[in-house]
């Protein structure tokens, strides 16, 4: 191993050794060039030559994996480097993510409130075209964004850890990667309470809202409990206070809280509307509050609520909320005897969502469209969806749990 080592140009020991610090299980050239300051046409040309003398393993999409076998070299020759030299590397690798992630936000949430603030970053971050784009690096990175995460906050850089933790929400909220969500939300929390304490609760809330997904319902309801009493503490913004008590409400609804879960999203509603411009927020309550109606029996009600939001998100031309929001307004359609109606909504929704590679919203939508189908008689429907669904969701995130165990139980009714 050494002499093989020991005959590679400069540049690509210098790959070989960063590797040891790379906070994640891969990577591409990218973020290597970004650390080092080389050209990445450099570095993809160094990965490719440690490939071929085995000393790294190659995965899909041009990802280089350093073996457990290696580390340790790795790492003992990484020793040797200049502590300000290895610092600055290793501060560029993790500013590289942070900063990459952060750029992407406008892409995937140009219409959400931000509420981190600007980090100062001292890598160029890569600049995604479009959404599409964006959501593909994310399923390729979710894994490291997570370690690299935990590892900003062990180094305490606060600013950075926020910041991440704001893009990681609007990234992996779509997917089912909430696993990976609920820890970096965890590490936004313990940030904020030291740097921006008073925006500390939206990443609890935002932790609640992670670990309903996975299924953590207790360990959910105590982090949701956290978040608005922090939020009820002092002047509050009104848009903290409204997201706080929304993904309660959220959190509650799905643990089987529904009464309680009402009272959340009302509180919600009455801080939105002290929010000035903000239609996708207020549609978004409204939707929550229909859904809890709905699991109240109260249809009429849902139905009202629904299509609020569902207009509201139409009218401010939001095409993946109301894509989102005739999941649950179908629901109430079928509930009210109105399965042709629910049909012709999710059949409009499909439309909506177009080339969206947000895979958990496609899935809602299929799996909202199963179970109309099944009312309406067409098992052929109902079979294929289903069928689809249950291949599909096996090996997309733990978060995708619930709707797995929800396509399998509509499956077996046929």
């Amino acid at each position: 191993m050494s002499l093989v080592y020991e005959h590679l140009p400069e540049p690509t020991l210098r790959v070989y050794e960063l590797l040891a610090d790379h906070p994640g299980p891969d990577t591409t050239a990218t973020p290597l060039a970004a650390a080092l300051e080389l050209p990445e046409v450099d570095v993809a040309d160094a990965l490719r030559q440690l490939h071929t003398v085995q000393l790294l393993d190659r995965r899909r999409g041009d990802r280089y994996l350093l073996p457990a076998r290696l580390r340790r070299h790795a790492a003992d020759l990484r020793d040797r480097e200049q502590p300000s030299t290895r610092n600055r590397q290793r501060a560029r690798l993790v500013d590289f993510y942070a900063a990459t992630a952060a750029a992407v936000i406008p892409l995937i949430a140009p219409d959400a409130h931000r509420f981190s603030p600007f980090a100062a970053h001292e890598a160029t971050p890569y600049l995604h075209p479009d959404e599409r784009h964006a959501r593909a690096w994310f399923g390729w990175e979710h894994q490291v964004l997570r370690q690299v995460a935990t590892t900003a906050a062990a180094w305490g850089w606060d600013d950075v850890v926020v910041e991440l933790a704001e893009a990681v929400w609007h990234l992996a909220r779509p997917s089912y990667h909430h696993d990976d969500l609920a820890i970096v939300q965890q590490a936004g929390h313990t940030a904020a309470q030291r740097s921006h304490p008073a925006i500390a609760a939206v990443f609890r809330a935002r932790e609640a809202a992670a670990l309903s997904d996975l299924g953590h319902h207790d360990q959910a309801l105590a982090a949701a409990a956290d978040a608005a009493a922090a939020a009820h503490d002092g002047d509050a913004e009104p848009r903290l206070v409204a997201l706080t008590y929304s993904l309660s409400g959220r959190v509650r609804l799905a643990a089987g809280q529904v009464d309680d879960a009402s009272q959340d999203l009302h509180a919600a509603l009455r801080a939105q509307r002290r929010v000035a411009r903000d239609p996708h927020g207020h549609a978004v309550l409204h939707r929550r509050i229909g859904q809890a109606h709905l699991a109240l029996g109260r249809v009429p009600d849902a139905l009202r609520h629904l299509r609020t939001a569902h207009e509201e998100l139409t009218r401010a031309r939001y095409p993946l909320g109301a894509a989102r929001t005739a999941v649950p307004l179908a629901d109430a359609l079928v509930a009210a005897g109105h399965a042709d109606a629910a049909m012709a909504e999710l059949s409009d929704a499909r439309s909506r969502l177009g080339a969206t590679t947000a895979v958990r919203y496609r899935a809602g939508l299929d799996l909202a469209t199963a179970r109309t189908a099944y009312h309406l008689g067409d098992t052929g429907i109902t079979r294929r969806l289903t069928d689809t669904l249950i291949s599909q969701l096996q090996h997309v995130g733990p978060g995708a749990t619930a709707d797995l165990h929800a396509a399998r139980a509509l499956r077996d009714l046929l």
